[in-house]
């Protein structure tokens, strides 16, 4: 068991100058205090980089360089550097850990392992390291209460974080030790039946069916490799696609925003169907838009015509009338209108007055005239019926779609400015998205390709089985190679039977730890514990045994509750380094989980503000058990200092 000794940083963060945290090899918790922006995260990440070389922020990883003191880089002349020393024992073996990063002209990272005060290799450094604390558990010991709600994911069937989840719970609880060695007995027994069907294919009476079996044992051989390869992609798919989820996460509000950009992009389509409409509508009057230009005027001109058309019309009448007056002058003496007779005189310049009023040529000027007047009429009556009203409406239809389009595409540029705030680019959020979805499909393929090769692996294998048979009736093989085949397959087939007993038994002893440390966090009477899923996700039970939808807080109890069973049945345990621990906790469930941290792991530092607990109640309920309070104290803005803390009595 990793046991803490001490953690020194020097020009890490804003810790400027070398300083450190000790620790008791007793069971206790420390408890660090700062308010935001003191270095709290910088200290959660103090370990990792001592152990992993690794900077997690709350967008993913970091790099090394950004946790330069600034200070120290100033006075260094622009090239800063810091350091890590982190002093432990594992089974009474003491260790130092030292790791250096300089900026320099190309940054470097220096590692040095001491084992009892011998510097290791690089090598034994790293398989160290790696033994004693797992990279790929090192959530359930350095972990980010901001990101426990994770662990939900291990309720949910399909999610990738979830399986990811799923298969760190069985690394830390050492399930795939049982695996390893039934994959080494796997390994031994091929190794007795490729050394059979050598003796086989060496024999002349077995040689053809000898040389057979092995090259069966051979096709098995390539597609097991072919298997293996495959298992590594869709390993290390799936820890993408994790990588991806837990960033995406991050990126939630990017991704909300994006969504919106979405909606008025779909909104701005249907905008610009409309204005394409629109267009087309007022296109239709478009030929005849002059004619609503001179309507106004054309109605006033249509007045002085319609008066031109009756003299016109009224002079053609004349014409007429005259024509019969003159032919009644030609037949009878009278007058056409009293009948009385009319003097010689009279009649003459009368007959010379009708006659120029009704000869051919006066009557042909006016109905020219007339037929112009009658066309130019027409013409103004087009122009004058004209509505202009409805051309004015389609042009300011027209207006108010382009400014709903404009408005749109001003949202849209205020959406992308956000983005632009949180950090990312859009391109850069959507591009997570894209390559998730490219890499689940590429995943779901893989894993179908898996099974086609395990088949034929599978039928392989029986035709192998089917060989060994045959040639044992005809020759007598090497019993100590025999024995040694027969041997391995038993420890196989015992092997995969106890990974399921065993995975069962782990799963009922952590369900029932998870219970225990529940109801003591929870403040919910009616709650009576844990239900463990074979994905190892937990639901909360209430008295009637009915699984109760939890809250955000209770997903927070829930979470505390897995890690602390863990710690209990892990096969490698720790140290638990806590960050905003108590993020989704009301006071009473707050006192509850401090009350229950000595419970969590035999070491337990918790990273918290002040007032995020009532300080002396926390110092009751822990009493002996709190070993250290330390205090991050603020020098400037770019320089905290660690201060150890006198514990109330």
């Amino acid at each position: 068991m990793l046991t803490l000794d001490r953690l020194t940083v020097e020009d890490f963060g804003p810790y400027r100058g070398r300083q450190e945290m000790t620790f008791s090899s007793d069971r206790g918790v420390y408890i660090v205090y700062g308010p935001n922006g003191r270095g709290k995260t910088t200290l959660h990440n103090a370990f990792r980089y001592a152990l992993y070389g690794e900077i997690h922020g709350r967008r993913g990883a970091e790099d090394a360089s950004e946790l330069v003191n600034t200070e120290a880089r100033k006075e260094a002349g622009g090239v800063g550097a810091f350091e890590t020393v982190l002093d432990f024992h594992d089974n009474g073996v003491p260790y130092r850990l030292i790791r250096r990063y300089d900026e320099g002209t190309h940054p470097t990272e220096t590692v040095i392992l001491q084992r009892d005060g011998e510097v290791l290799s690089p090598d034994d450094s790293r398989r160290i390291i790696q033994m004693i604390a797992p990279e790929s558990v090192s959530q359930f010991f350095l972990f980010d209460g901001e990101l426990l709600r994770q662990y939900e994911d291990l309720l949910d069937p399909g999610s990738e974080k979830g399986a990811e989840l799923e298969r760190s719970i069985e690394r830390v609880l050492g399930i795939p030790i049982v695996g390893n060695a039934k994959a080494d007995a796997v390994a031994i027994s091929r190794a007795a039946s490729k050394q059979l069907s050598e003796q086989y294919a060496a024999n002349h009476e077995t040689n053809r069916m000898g040389l057979a079996l092995k090259e069966a044992q051979d096709i098995r051989d390539r597609h097991q490799k072919d298997y293996s390869d495959v298992e590594s992609q869709i390993e290390a798919a799936q820890n993408r696609i994790s990588e991806l989820d837990v960033l995406m996460r991050e990126q939630q509000k990017a991704q909300h925003i994006l969504g919106k950009i979405d909606q008025l992009q779909v909104q701005i389509a249907g905008v610009e169907g409309r204005e394409t409409a629109a267009i087309d509508a007022l296109d239709e009057l478009s030929t005849d838009l002059w004619k609503a230009v001179l309507a106004r005027s054309a109605t006033a001109r249509l007045a002085e015509v319609d008066v031109a058309v009756a003299t016109a019309e009224s002079e053609l009448s004349e014409a007429a009338a005259a024509m019969r007056d003159l032919t009644h002058l030609h037949t009878a003496p009278d007058c056409p209108v009293c009948h009385r007779e009319i003097p010689s005189a009279l009649r003459d310049q009368l007959t010379e007055k009708i006659q120029r009023i009704a000869s051919a040529g006066h009557q042909e000027d006016v109905q020219t005239r007339l037929d112009r007047l009658r066309a130019k009429r027409r013409t103004l009556q087009s122009l004058a019926q004209q509505d202009v009203r409805l051309i004015v409406e389609r042009d300011a239809n027209l207006r108010q779609v382009r400014l709903e389009k404009e408005e749109l595409y001003g949202d849209i540029a205020e959406l992308r400015q956000q983005i632009d705030e949180i950090g990312q680019s859009e391109e850069q959020v959507r591009a997570l998205s894209t390559e998730r979805d490219e890499r689940h499909a590429k995943l779901e393929r893989d894993k179908d390709r898996l099974a086609a090769i395990d088949v034929q692996i599978r039928k392989k294998e029986a035709d192998i089985e089917d060989f060994k048979r045959r040639l044992r009736k005809q020759v007598t093989p090497d019993r100590t190679i025999e024995l040694k085949d027969e041997v391995a397959q038993r420890l196989r087939d015992l092997f995969s039977d106890s990974i399921d007993a065993y995975r069962t038994k782990l799963r009922r002893r952590v369900e029932a730890h998870a219970s225990e440390i529940f109801r003591v966090l929870a403040s919910e009477p009616d709650y009576v514990g844990l239900r463990i899923t074979d994905s190892y996700g937990l639901e909360i039970l209430d008295k009637d045994g009915e699984v109760v939808r939890r809250s955000a807080g209770y997903e927070h109890l829930v979470a505390l509750s897995l890690i602390a069973a863990l710690q209990d049945s892990a096969a490698v345990r720790g140290p638990v380094v806590m960050d905003y621990p108590f993020g989704r906790l009301d006071a009473d469930n707050t006192a509850h989980v401090v009350a229950a941290l000595p419970r969590m792991a035999r070491q337990v530092i918790l990273l918290s503000f002040d007032g995020e607990f009532d300080r002396a109640a926390a110092l009751q309920a822990l009493g002996g058990n709190l070993v250290a309070e330390y205090q991050l104290e603020r020098r400037s803005s770019k320089h905290t200092v660690i201060e150890r803390r006198r514990a109330a009595v």
